[in-house]
């Protein structure tokens, strides 16, 4: 497994916010996880790649073990080394905008990795290009659609070589007439192999390229299995409920398979 989750729990305060998550990611997989709002799901994420400290539990990636369970604070370099292994896009692109998009796919493996600068812009180009920007990786955000924005932040994640790409509701803060372009982007990194695990409301989306859908309610995994069984699952009213509000020709489809 590339990642492995043990026992994971999650606490503000006296507010459990997670609760017992087990969960194993394999290489070249997409997991989608679903849910409704303040069901875990960012939180999940964020503990994944360590913005958020678990209060509990074992987290593997690949030759990393961190145990949470033990008084001993992480150091900032144990985190920032376990950081770079993951690659995040959030609901807001959160670019510098006194960059353009060449320069904002280039500051990361520049700044943290001390990377050569005439690899790290030929690398940077072709990222652009694979995303589709290869014309405007010389403008400046403010010059750029949120499509396109949003575009440059997964060129930039890919950019630090990550081992698993997090993807944070990456189309809920897009017109929609823009979701479309950036769910392409993703459908082609996972036919390339990538590993990506996908927070999303787009269940048509979830359906089509998952391995793994995750149905999270009060801070636990409630169901998961293929998009088969997720999507045809009758015995869950909760699951039911929400992918009928969001998608109600969904559950139809696959009852009918």
């Amino acid at each position: 497994m590339l990642l492995t989750i043990e026992r994971l729990h999650k606490r503000f305060g006296d507010v459990e916010v997670l609760r017992d998550i087990h969960l194993e990611i394999r290489q070249g997989t997409t997991t989608i996880i679903i849910g409704p709002s303040g069901s875990g799901k960012s939180t999940l994420l964020n503990c994944m790649n360590l913005l958020e400290l678990p209060s509990d539990g074992i987290i593997r990636l690949d030759e990393y073990s961190l145990d949470f369970s033990t008084p001993t604070k992480l150091s900032q370099r144990t985190i920032l080394n376990f950081r770079q292994q993951t690659g995040m896009v959030f609901q807001g692109n959160h670019l510098f905008p006194h960059m353009t998009a060449l320069e904002n796919v280039m500051v990361g493996s520049l700044v943290v990795r001390k990377q050569n600068k005439a690899d790290v812009l030929v690398r940077a180009r072709m990222l652009l290009e694979k995303v589709g920007l290869g014309p405007y990786m010389d403008r400046y955000p403010h010059q750029l659609s949120g499509g396109q924005q949003q575009r440059v932040g997964i060129a930039r994640a890919m950019s630090m070589e990550p081992k698993i790409l997090l993807f944070d509701e990456p189309t809920s803060a897009l017109d929609p007439e823009l979701v479309d372009e950036v769910l392409e982007v993703m459908k082609d990194l996972t036919r390339e192999g990538m590993t990506l695990v996908v927070v999303t409301h787009e269940m048509e989306f979830a359906s089509r390229v998952a391995d793994c859908v995750i149905f999270m309610n009060l801070g636990s995994i409630e169901v998961s299995g293929s998009p088969a069984d997720i999507f045809s699952n009758t015995r869950n009213e909760r699951l039911q409920y929400f992918v009928k509000r969001l998608s109600p020709g969904l559950l139809p489809n696959f009852l009918n398979l």
